[in-house]
């Protein structure tokens, strides 16, 4: 075949094949297109049509869901006691740990940390305490010769001084006596004409000589008794003082540096950690998202007075949990709770709360406006394998029923302070008000006296927000609900709710109120007690309390509920 009816051939195929793409291409396009459509009218006619629940009576449980940590109620923590040295805040090497987890008895080993520092201070410090003993021993003796020289003087010295004196004075009114003796010889002899005057004159000078020698004599005994003595005694005093004083300071300096020794021995025996009694050891391993982690390994720094190790007694155990502030008024002491740990599998435990803190717990950076309060509950007889830092699941019980009527908590819509539901009878929507007395995260529970119109099996809206312009409320201040029959608004006759106990009297329904909500069971409500309750249950028993003393009595409960029967 020519190339030219090749060329013609291939240009029609080509724009045939190029048509049919077209039509198929639109074809799909209205298909998606009327998919659309029909899928929206059916998800349309979906919307509208309402999810349906069941009213039910049964057992009712109001909880408060939270997570915490199983703690021991004898915790011992074992610390580091090896102090600081030097200003920086050094801190101490571990070198070697006991494994997590072990059981030891009271003077096992559990830590050793370096010891090497201490070593070479110790070695210092006895050279320190040899010296310093040199010292005290010389001061010692500087005082012991002190008090010596004191009674050598005393005793010696001066008793020899003040002899010797009196001699020179004893000597000195010899030789005045002799001269004057022979001034007197002279004199006579003079008058004789036997002797020139000048010899007479020779012989006074020698009588002057003697007394000036008598009195150096005198005064010399009486400067050594008045000064000299004084002086010497008050210079051995104060030596004596002098040295005692020294001896002291270096027997007190010896006994500081002793003190240091004893100090360092003391913190090389601390180096070895010992069990001060039973229990399991936990490592108190600090981990966060910051740079202050610890973690309990050879190697790791520790500062003194950290806490190295936890010794939990697995014989008293307790669950240390964190309750949202959003729920923390419903938990309070004697509460009973169950609990569940992962780690010991399908394992219920029960327990009680035995503390509820009044104060929040420190906040976090990261979720600094949430609040959590600590709470302390107790672990009934815990099994011989919990052991502590185990994250544990608690359910406090709030509240229990055997027998509530119960709706969807999805089921409630609000309107001016009162709840309402919507009634499917007969493939219409009626409105019907409830009384909520209580609710969980699922259903809620309803005062049967109040909602006396909703029975067990009735089919309520289960989705009511998406379907409230279905709703038909009440106007004014009347409690009205529409008639299933008739489809106009009459005035609610609440009657007086009777319930069946196990013995099968029939009780008034003030009297199952008051047993129902008197948690501290002192025979009245006071406000704490109704705190968990809607709005519009607050109000009505506010409105109960005629005394105005904040609680309320069976009698005042049973007077508004007439009133507002007869109402």
């Amino acid at each position: 075949m020519p190339l030219h009816r090749l060329s013609s051939t291939y240009r029609r195929t080509r724009g045939s094949t190029l048509v049919v793409v077209i039509i198929v291409v639109m074809l799909l396009a209205a298909a998606v297109l009327l998919a659309r459509f029909f899928l929206n009218r059916t998800r349309t006619v979906f919307q509208d049509a309402p999810l349906l629940a069941e009213v039910i009576r049964g057992p009712y449980e109001h909880v408060v869901l939270e997570q915490g940590e199983v703690e021991s109620t004898k915790n011992v923590e074992i610390r580091c006691e090896v102090k600081a040295r030097g200003g920086g805040g050094s801190s101490t090497t571990i070198l070697d740990v006991i494994p997590e987890g072990t059981m030891v008895a009271a003077g096992d080993w559990l830590v050793t940390l370096d010891s090497s520092s201490l070593e070479e201070d110790l070695s210092r410090q006895r050279i320190v305490v040899n010296t310093s003993e040199a010292l005290m021993i010389q001061a010692e003796a500087t005082y012991e010769t002190s008090k010596i020289a004191q009674k050598e003087y005393l005793l010696g010295t001066f008793v020899q001084e003040e002899k010797m004196a009196m001699n020179e004075i004893y000597v000195a009114e010899d030789a005045l006596k002799k001269a004057e003796l022979e001034l007197k010889s002279s004199e006579r002899l003079l008058a004789k004409g036997l002797i020139t005057d000048l010899q007479v004159e020779a012989q006074r000078f020698s009588v002057a000589k003697a007394d000036n020698e008598l009195d150096a004599g005198k005064t010399k005994l009486r400067v050594l008794r008045d000064y000299t003595l004084k002086k010497m005694l008050t210079q051995l005093n104060s030596d004596i003082k002098a040295a005692k004083v020294k001896w002291k300071n270096e027997k007190d300096s010896h006994a500081e540096e002793v003190n240091k020794l004893g100090e360092i021995r003391s913190q090389l025996k601390k180096c070895t950690v010992q069990a001060p009694n039973e229990g399991v050891v936990v490592y108190a391993n600090v981990q966060s998202g910051r740079s202050n982690e610890f973690i309990v390994e050879p190697g790791s720094p520790v500062r003194e007075r950290q806490v190295i190790i936890r010794l939990p007694d697995p014989k008293k155990m307790q669950i240390k949990a964190k309750i949202n502030e959003a729920s923390i008024n419903l938990v309070h002491a004697g509460q009973q709770v169950m609990i569940r740990i992962e780690a010991l599998g399908d394992v219920e435990l029960w327990g009680e709360v035995i503390k509820v803190s009044q104060y929040a717990e420190p906040g976090h950076w990261w979720r600094s406006n949430s609040k959590e309060y600590a709470t302390q509950i107790a672990i009934v007889d815990p099994p011989e394998n919990i052991l502590s830092g185990l994250t544990a699941e608690v359910r406090i019980q709030v509240e229990q029923e055997q027998d509530a009527l119960q709706l969807p908590i999805q089921a409630v819509y609000e309107y001016s302070g009162r709840t309402f539901c919507l009634l499917q009878n007969d493939g219409q929507l009626k409105t019907k008000e409830i009384v909520i007395l209580s609710t969980n995260e699922k259903t809620v529970a309803i005062d049967e006296a109040s909602s006396e119109l909703l029975q067990p099996g009735d089919q309520v809206v289960a989705n009511a927000r998406r379907h409230a312009t279905s709703f038909v409320f009440p106007e004014g201040n009347t409690s009205m609900v529409a008639d299933s029959q008739a489809g106009e608004e009459i005035p609610r006759r609440p009657r007086v709710a009777e319930k069946k106990e196990a013995g099968g009297d029939k009780v008034k329904s003030s009297q199952a109120i008051v047993s129902h909500l008197d948690r501290d069971r002192d025979g009245l409500i006071s406000q704490s007690e109704i705190a968990i309750l809607p709005e519009q249950v607050r109000q009505r028993f506010s409105q109960a309390d005629k005394n105005g003393d904040g609680n309320i009595d069976q009698t005042e409960l049973s007077a508004a509920m007439a009133s507002f029967k007869r109402q």
